[in-house]
């Protein structure tokens, strides 16, 4: 860059002495030739050179955005629910594709904008300052003006750019939503309101991305502005110094051509300041989230857990969502190593976020969890969820092959695989299956039942063995018989493992050894099948209607 801003400036210097030739009244056509195949020569010359710094400085740009994508994905995946509990999908993508964008163009095309601005302005003012330092003040007069008006716009663009982008996160958030739950706006006709909030919103985002562009588009008119008010100066005054023969006619060409090289920079610097006010208020909402630390990590002082599940003791644990009222309060159990625990109970009686605690997805404002009389808190945490197999209340399906969605990349021999199979009674659905285990199952299992989604991720808790397995209502959508068949299944294969699952199907937890009954966040009863059949109504009630309504058909 440096090598081409020199050269930029030999050219005017070129042009003076051959207007002063002409001047003087001997032309010399053998020189003119030579002059002006020099600046064919160098602009060949600049123009290898540019494309040279131009592809280093790119390029180390594209390598800042890819470290950038990667660092943010890092982070995302790293986050603890907590974080996603409070933040939108549709802001996260707005963050890793457009801010990220515009950080590219910050740190690529506006660090080459202010360098060159520097160099090529620093030089090309120093050079007019050794012709004419008079000349070379009054050309620069309206330089103040233009650095004032520069800091006042480029405050207001830094406003409307955040404005901005937090419009497009809201337009990104209710597009993906609407994707997301196309079937739900088609069977309840819900287009034109889904349409009018699309609207809404994106017209709200061209408002303010309006205010931005208009901002934007006022730097040029005012670099040009600028320029041209130097330029009227030096032609003003730069002939009537040529009339009074203090400076030649080639000087004040040179000194317009000079003017000319120096427009880039004062561009560069409008230019410039639109990159880095929306590079930087960009920069600053990703590193929001790359700075953001997870509320749950292993401590330094922590350490693997001993081999084998062990018992697993719940203490008074309290715990609450997002500072939110308790969903947990003073709960207290012990799970015996090796043993089958259920636990059921009403509809928000905090039994999710009771299992949740065991693996750490959160942890507890107050009380302790302990594994083999270790505090969890004092286990390293990679290693203590790689002892737990869980499958979550949503079954969640990726958009790949059934034997994917199973494996997960794992190593696991095709006997193991058959043996998973049918336990979980998935062996008759992947016989009606067109390609069986490499049927692709669409973008979160499209193609699959309800059922079918919670026995492929039931399959995918239990395709490797694990110390504690934590089922959260794993067979909800299941009929009585098939629920029944997978549960043998399930208690055949988990070996020594510590078992623990909700269920709202009552008839899943006769197989259990002792189940819990959580009610408001509490712990309300506990025993056998036999035990609650007498003592809990919830679970009397519950198993009856459900019994009930298997006999007369209208269970699913």
């Amino acid at each position: 860059m440096i090598v081409v801003d020199g050269l930029q400036l030999v050219i005017p210097e070129i042009i003076k002495r051959s207007v002063d030739m002409l001047e003087s009244g001997s032309p010399d056509a053998s020189v003119f030739a030579q002059q002006a195949f020099l600046i064919i020569i160098l602009g060949a010359l600049m123009m290898a050179i540019r494309y040279a710094w131009r592809v280093l400085l790119m390029g180390s740009a594209r390598h800042l955005e890819k470290g950038l994508r990667e660092e943010l994905f890092h982070r995302i995946i790293h986050l603890d629910p907590t974080f996603y509990d409070g933040v939108k999908t549709g802001d996260i993508m707005a963050r890793a594709t457009s801010d990220i964008n515009h950080i590219r163009m910050a740190f690529g095309l506006g660090i080459v904008a202010i360098i060159d601005a520097f160099l090529l302005g620093g030089a090309t003012i120093a050079v007019m300052m050794w012709m004419n330092v008079k000349l070379t003040l009054l050309a620069l007069v309206p330089m103040p003006f233009l650095i004032v008006s520069t800091k006042i716009l480029g405050r207001k663009m830094h406003e409307y750019h955040n404005t901005a982008q937090e419009s497009f996160s809201a337009l990104t958030e209710l597009v993906r939503e609407s994707f997301f739950g196309i079937r739900v706006v088609k069977v309840f006709n819900f287009e034109p309101l889904v349409g009018e909030k699309v609207t809404r919103v994106a017209t709200e985002y061209f408002g303010r991305n309006l205010k931005r562009a208009i901002l934007t588009s006022f730097f040029k008119p005012l670099m040009t502005f600028f320029f041209n008010s130097s330029t009227f100066i030096i032609i003003f005054y730069g002939g009537y110094l040529v009339t009074r023969e203090t400076v030649s006619a080639g000087e004040l060409v040179a000194f317009v051509q000079y003017m000319g090289v120096l427009a880039w920079p004062m561009i560069a610097l409008g230019w410039m300041t639109n990159l880095f006010q929306r590079g930087l208020a960009s920069l600053k909402r990703v590193r929001k989230i790359i700075e953001t630390e997870p509320s749950v990590r292993s401590l330094p002082d922590a350490v693997p857990p001993d081999p084998g599940a062990g018992d697993i003791e719940i203490s008074n644990v309290v715990f609450a969502y997002n500072f939110g009222p308790p969903v947990l309060d003073q709960v207290s159990m012990r799970i015996g190593k090796g043993g089958f625990t259920g636990i059921s109970g009403p509809p928000g009686s905090g039994k999710t976020s009771l299992i949740q605690l065991i693996p750490r997805l959160y942890d507890p404002r107050s009380g302790h969890i302990s594994i083999a009389g270790r505090d969890i808190r004092q286990t390293d945490l990679n290693s203590l969820r790689g002892k737990i197999g869980f499958m979550p209340q949503e079954s969640f399906i990726f958009s790949g092959s059934i034997r994917e969605n199973i494996v997960m990349g794992q190593t696991v021999s095709e006997q193991t695989l058959s043996e998973i199979i049918h336990a979980t009674v998935l062996a008759d659905i992947l016989e009606a299956m067109p390609d069986g285990l490499e049927t692709v199952v669409g973008e979160r299992g499209v193609t699959l039942s309800g059922g079918q989604k919670q026995r492929i991720a039931l399959a995918r808790t239990l395709v490797t063995p694990k110390d504690i397995i934590l089922l959260d209502d794993p067979v909800s959508q299941m009929d009585t018989d098939t629920a029944s068949s997978v549960m043998e299944g399930v208690k055949r294969l988990r070996g020594d493992a510590t078992l623990v699952m909700i269920s709202h199907r009552i008839a899943a937890l006769p197989f259990c050894d002792t189940i819990f009954i959580m009610n408001k966040g509490r712990i309300e009863n506990r025993g056998t099948h036999q035990s609650l059949m007498k003592t809990s109504p919830f679970y009397r009630n519950s198993y009856t209607a459900q019994m009930f309504e298997d006999r007369d058909g209208t269970a699913d």
